[in-house]
């Protein structure tokens, strides 16, 4: 297995958050779970699932519960490592409330008023991601300190692997060296549980909807959207999700936030929602969703009951780090 981390790099050396290696084998899809980064800002204002089944729903946030505590505690004792190792390191901001970075908003559901409304707000959604910030000032030093502080912080790019079988199939590691390693032990007890479950929590969503995708009842549902849609004028669109990243490319190619684009994208955002209302979609979609959701847990109903508590033993190790700052 290569290791491959997921840094963003200020001249050569990585600075934010999450050093979990790509999995080798097995159908995860997600190496990282950034739960507590704030830069998810519509992730911290929308309501997860908010149509879906009430226990179901719970069931799935219960896998994020803490998370931003925790987050926020790991940065914590990294700045606290780091600090003991002579570096400079300045905390990530984390979020106000729990954030679940696999739980969104449903692609579809809109209404016809929110359609002519707001469309699907594609503008603001197909503009460039905010980049890292700095905030140690990584790129200000030379490239030997850049060096040091980076194997301060990740460990030497030879240090031993911690390496976790995952559920479903495959293997994830990450390294066991660095202050990121030493703040997840001390908040998880284990780096190897630590990268298992994490890799269970964020793509265990992913894993239902895709599942769920694929689904005989869906393909129905998804085709008879798809004909009204174009019947509309509107034709090669497979479901509301396609009819979304068609907006967001209309807004790339003609300008984002551009009058033709936003007319493009509510003639389109109005067709969808009058045919999700004519076929009944969004009500037949998660039920769908929700029955592959429960399929999910169920199926890792003993790794789901494990992650849950592991979080909440390190949910009890983060303010107990938090209290004594």
């Amino acid at each position: 297995m290569s290791r491959s981390f997921h840094k963003i790099a200020f001249g050569g050396i990585a600075l934010a958050a999450v050093a979990i290696a790509t999995v080798s084998g097995g159908n995860y899809l997600l190496s990282t779970a950034t739960a507590g980064d704030t830069s998810q800002s519509r992730a911290a204002v929308v309501t997860p699932l908010a149509n879906h089944d009430p226990e179901v729903r719970e069931a799935l946030l219960a896998l994020f519960s803490g998370s931003a505590t925790r987050y926020a505690a790991q940065e914590e004792l990294v700045q606290r490592c780091m600090k003991k190792r002579g570096f400079t390191y300045v905390q990530n901001p984390s979020s106000a409330t729990d954030v679940a970075p696999t739980l969104g908003e449903d692609p579809y559901g809109l209404t016809v008023e929110q359609a002519r409304r707001t469309g699907y707000r594609s503008a603001e959604n197909a503009g460039d991601s905010p980049g890292e910030v700095d905030r140690s000032g990584i790129s200000k030093l030379s490239e030997e300190e850049r060096k040091r502080w980076g194997e301060a912080f990740f460990g030497r790019d030879d240090a031993p692997e911690i390496k976790a079988d995952l559920p479903g199939g495959g293997r994830a590691g990450t390294t066991s060296e660095g202050c990121m390693a030493e703040a997840r032990e001390k908040l998880y007890g284990s780096l190897s549980d630590y990268v298992k479950f994490t890799y269970l929590a964020a793509n265990l969503p992913i894993r239902a909807r895709r599942q769920a995708s694929s689904d005989a009842d869906m393909t129905r549902v998804d085709s008879a959207w798809s004909s009204c849609m174009a019947s509309k004028g509107h034709p090669n669109l497979k479901n509301p999700d396609t009819a979304r990243s068609s907006s967001m490319d209309s807004h790339r190619r003609l300008g984002i936030g551009s009058d033709e684009a936003r007319d493009q994208e509510i003639s389109l955002a109005v067709a969808d929602a009058e045919c999700e209302k004519t076929t009944d979609y969004a009500a037949q979609r998660i039920r769908i969703e929700d029955r592959h959701y429960e399929n999910m847990l169920k199926k890792y109903a003993t790794e789901v009951a494990d992650a849950k508590k592991m979080n909440a033993s390190a949910l009890l190790r983060a303010k107990e780090a938090l209290g004594a700052q």
